[in-house]
């Protein structure tokens, strides 16, 4: 049954909640809000993004929870959608960039997410 799957892949965001908010405002956030060569106006939206994913994140994890306790399909398949953009965005930005991905994980961290929704909604 699908149940399991969107479980799974509520418990799996919100994992990703935690090092999102844990190691990323550490390793991220605070270095960002720092002294350096950025603007007021660039710092403050830098923040204010961050905690937009925070929200995405969380409401991501929220709705596949409620996808698991009621079965509701509209739920999981908004996360699922979300994971996906997430996952496109973030495997995509960091080669247009020129990034490496041992640097930059964070899209790949939601293809399994996406997938776990996903399967579930073909059930």
């Amino acid at each position: 049954m699908a149940q399991w799957l969107f479980f799974a892949a509520g418990g799996l965001s919100a994992l990703w909640l935690l090092v999102h908010v844990f190691l990323g405002g550490r390793d991220i956030v605070r270095p960002a809000l720092g002294p350096s060569g950025l603007s007021p106006v660039v710092r403050a939206t830098l923040y204010i993004c961050w905690h937009y994913t925070t929200a995405s994140i969380a409401i991501m994890a929220a709705l596949f929870i409620w996808a698991g306790v009621s079965l509701n399909v509209t739920g999981a398949a908004i996360a699922s959608a979300l994971a996906a953009a997430f996952s496109l965005l973030g495997i995509l930005l960091v080669l247009r960039q020129g990034g490496r991905y041992r640097d930059l994980p964070q899209g790949w961290l939601f293809v399994p997410v996406a997938v776990l929704g996903g399967i579930g909604l073909s059930l």
